[in-house]
């Protein structure tokens, strides 16, 4: 029997993503990840304008767990 094991990498060590880290993240576009924001369907943290969007991992997981469907749209 093979042992499935986790991908170190797709676990993300820090709790605060960069723009394009998450993107990767959630296998979106940073184009994606900027809209979802701009809709107000993910919050960000931003310690100053123009300062880089920081996005929580539990922010995305949570946006994960939002849009899971058992049926297709």
């Amino acid at each position: 029997m093979k042992m499935l094991t986790l991908n170190q990498n797709a676990i993300p060590k820090r709790r605060l993503l960069r723009l394009r880290t998450a993107a990767e993240y959630l296998s979106l576009s940073p184009w994606k990840m900027r809209r979802l924001i701009q809709e107000g369907r993910l919050p960000v943290v931003q310690d100053a304008d123009g300062s880089p969007f920081l996005l929580d991992v539990r922010d995305l997981d949570g946006y994960v767990e939002r849009n899971k469907r058992t049926t297709p749209l």
